[in-house]
C-alpha cells in the first residue's frame, strides 16, 4: 500500500548565512525561458514572444541575441532552439532553504520541487497544500495511515474489484479517502480477487476454469455491476435515392470543407474512425448531429498514451515536434470530454484508420479530425456513396467495432472522466481484394511489383519500405514524395512536399493504392488502403496529382 495525503500549511523561504544576492544578465534570463521553452516544446523565437510576454522585443533583435550564443539552434535552418538546463537553479539553492510546515509534519524542500510556490521580492511565507507520498508510516503519520489500512481492509471484494476494472493502469489502483488517495498494487490483493480481476478483464464467459470462490466473486460482481457492451445497429443502409458514384479526393490544404459536409449532411447515422480526434470545431458539430440522428453516432479512435511520439517517431529531429502537435494532448482532453457528455459511443485501440461514414457519403483516406489534418495537410482520400465500396465500409466499420477495439470509454466522475473497459479482441477478419489491411496491402504490392515493368510514384508522410518491396523497387523507375521533415531514405531518390499526409501509390496505369496506410510497414495499426483498378480513376488520380505537383 502506498499513501498519497494532501495537507494544508505553510511553506517558508529562509535565506542561508550571508549569502549574497546573485547578479542576474539578460543571458541568463534569455538561458532560462529556453530551458523552460524547450522543456515544453516551444523551440521557435516566434512562440517564446508569444508564450513569455516578450512580444516589445522585435522578432530580429531576439533573434540575434540568441544567435550570440554557441551552438543556441539544434536545427538552425527551421530556427529550433537546442534543448537546455537551467542555471539558475543551483545559484538560488546556494541562497536559500525551503520548507513545508502543518501539524502534521515539518518537511524540507528542494528549490527545484514542482509543488514549492514561486517566492518573488520579500515574500518568506506562503500557504498551500503539499502532497505527500509515504510507503511507510512516520511518527507523525502513524494514525492517518492506520485509518487508511483500516478503511481498505474492510471495503468488499465486489468495490475491491470494481476500483481495479475502473483504472487505467493495469498494475496499480487508487481509492479516494479522506484527504488523499490509498494506492494499491495487484500484487498485494489475495490470488481470488487476481483471479477474478483477470477473467473480467478478459470479458470471457467460460467459468469452467474457475475455482468456486472465484466464481462466486466473478458472479457477484457481475449481479452488482452488469454491463452490457454497445453494439452498433444492424440495419445501417446507404441512401439508395442517390446516384451511385466514387470520387478521387486530392486536396492541398482545407479538408475541413469536405469532412464538415460528410457530418453536417448525415441524417441517419454518422460512423468516425480518427487516429487522433483534437478539433473542437468539428467535435461540437459531431456533438449536435448526436442529437438528431436517430441511428446514432459511433466513434473509433486511439487513446493511447504515446500517440504524439508514435506520429513523430521518424521525424529528423526527434525533439522538434512542430506547432501544430504541441497541445495535441489538450485538446484531446477537451474533444473526448465533450464527445463523452453528449453520450457518443467511442471504442478504443490501435486505429490509425479514417473514415467518415454516413448513409449519405464514405470516405476512405489520410484525413484526422486533427487541425493539421483538416487546414494545412496534402490530404487524399475515396469518397463513395451508394454503391458497393459504400456498403463495403459500412461492414468494415462494424467488423473493427466489434472485433479489432480493445477497449470501450465510459464516462466516470474520475480525474481523467472516463475509464477504459477491456473487451475480447479478435484479429480475424473477411478479406476483401479492394480494402486492404496494412499486411494485405503489403502483400498485394509484392505480387503486382513482381512482373510490373513502368514508373512507380509513391506519396507518403514517411518512407520505410521493407527489405523485399525495396529490392522490387530498386529496378524500376521510382519516384517518392514525402513530408518534408521526415528521414531521406539512402537508396532512393526522395522528393520532399511540406506537409505531405497523402498516402498514394501508383503503378503506371496498371493499379493504384490510396487511404490511410503510410508506405511504412513496421507499424502494427488497423488502416485500410483501397485498392484501384479501374482505368479511368487511375487516369483521374494521376491527372490530379500532376496538377497537384504544378501548382506547389
Amino acid at each position: 500500500m502506498k499513501l498519497q495525503i494532501q495537507l494544508s500549511g505553510i511553506f517558508r523561504r529562509l535565506p542561508l548565512g550571508d549569502a549574497e544576492t546573485i547578479p542576474v544578465s539578460l543571458g541568463d534570463l534569455l538561458q532560462e525561458v529556453q530551458a523552460i521553452a524547450t522543456h515544453y516544446r516551444l523551440r521557435t523565437p516566434q512562440s517564446i514572444r508569444q508564450y513569455f510576454g516578450l512580444d516589445f522585443i522585435p522578432e530580429s533583435v531576439l533573434i540575434n541575441l540568441y544567435k550570440e550564443a554557441q551552438g543556441l539552434y539544434q536545427v538552425g535552418s527551421l530556427q529550433l532552439l537546442k534543448p537546455t538546463k537551467s542555471r539558475l537553479n543551483n545559484q538560488i539553492s546556494h541562497s536559500y532553504s525551503y520548507q513545508f510546515t502543518s501539524p502534521e509534519v515539518n518537511i524540507p524542500l528542494m528549490p527545484d520541487d514542482p509543488q514549492l510556490p514561486i517566492f518573488t521580492g520579500t515574500i518568506v511565507e506562503q500557504t498551500g497544500s503539499y502532497i505527500i507520498t509515504l510507503k511507510q508510516p512516520t511518527h507523525s503519520t502513524q494514525i492517518i495511515w492506520n485509518n487508511s489500512r483500516d478503511y481498505w481492509d474492510n471495503l468488499p471484494s465486489v468495490k475491491k474489484i470494481r476500483y481495479a476494472l475502473q483504472s487505467h493502469d493495469l498494475n496499480n489502483f487508487c481509492v479516494n479517502y479522506q484527504q488523499g488517495k490509498i494506492w494499491i498494487s495487484i500484487q498485494e490483493l489475495s490470488l481470488d480477487l487476481r483471479a477474478a480481476i483477470t477473467f473480467l478483464r478478459l470479458n470471457s464467459t467460460d467459468q469452467g476454469n474457475l475455482s468456486n470462490s472465484v466464481r462466486l466473486l466473478v458472479e457477484e460482481y457481475k449481479s452488482t455491476h452488469r454491463y452490457q457492451p454497445i453494439k452498433l445497429p444492424d440495419n445501417l443502409h446507404t441512401n439508395t435515392t442517390l446516384r451511385p458514384h466514387t470520387l478521387v479526393n486530392i486536396r492541398s490544404s482545407n479538408s475541413r470543407h469536405i469532412i464538415r459536409t460528410i457530418i453536417s449532411e448525415a441524417h441517419e447515422f454518422l460512423l468516425i474512425s480518427s487516429y487522433i480526434i483534437e478539433d473542437e470545431e468539428l467535435t461540437e458539430l459531431i456533438c449536435e448531429k448526436s442529437l438528431q440522428l436517430p441511428q446514432g453516432i459511433w466513434i473509433l479512435t486511439d487513446l493511447s498514451n504515446e500517440i504524439i511520439d508514435r506520429i513523430d517517431e521518424q521525424v529528423s529531429d526527434s525533439e522538434s515536434v512542430r506547432e501544430q502537435y504541441q497541445h495535441t494532448n489538450e485538446r484531446k482532453k477537451i474533444c473526448l470530454k465533450m464527445l463523452l457528455n453528449a453520450n457518443i459511443p467511442i471504442r478504443s485501440g490501435a486505429f490509425h484508420l479514417k473514415t467518415y461514414i454516413s448513409e449519405q457519403y464514405a470516405y476512405l483516406g489520410s484525413c484526422n479530425l486533427t487541425r493539421g489534418s483538416l487546414d494545412f495537410n496534402k490530404e487524399a482520400g475515396m469518397i463513395f456513396s451508394n454503391n458497393s465500396q459504400h456498403r463495403t465500409l459500412i461492414n468494415l466499420f462494424q467488423e473493427f467495432w466489434l472485433n479489432r477495439s480493445r477497449d470501450e470509454v465510459i464516462p466516470d466522475h474520475n480525474t481523467e472522466g472516463f475509464r477504459l473497459r477491456s473487451l475480447f479482441y479478435s484479429a480475424s477478419r473477411n478479406y476483401n481484394p479492394h480494402f486492404l489491411t496494412l499486411r494485405e496491402y503489403e502483400r498485394d504490392l509484392i505480387e503486382q511489383l513482381r512482373n510490373f515493368q513502368g514508373e512507380v510514384k509513391i506519396y507518403s508522410r514517411s518512407f520505410q519500405p521493407s527489405p523485399e518491396l525495396a529490392r522490387y523497387l530498386r529496378l524500376l523507375d521510382v519516384k517518392v514524395f514525402i513530408d518534408s521533415v521526415m528521414f531521406n531514405h539512402p537508396t532512393f531518390n526522395i522528393h520532399r512536399i511540406n506537409n505531405l499526409h497523402a498516402k498514394i501509390t501508383i503503378l503506371g496505369r496498371q493499379v493504384a493504392y490510396i487511404g490511410g496506410i503510410n508506405f511504412n510497414f513496421n507499424w502494427k495499426h488497423h488502416d485500410l488502403m483501397y485498392k484501384i483498378t479501374d482505368a479511368g480513376l487511375i487516369d483521374q488520380l494521376v491527372n490530379d496529382l500532376e496538377l497537384y505537383i504544378r501548382n506547389l
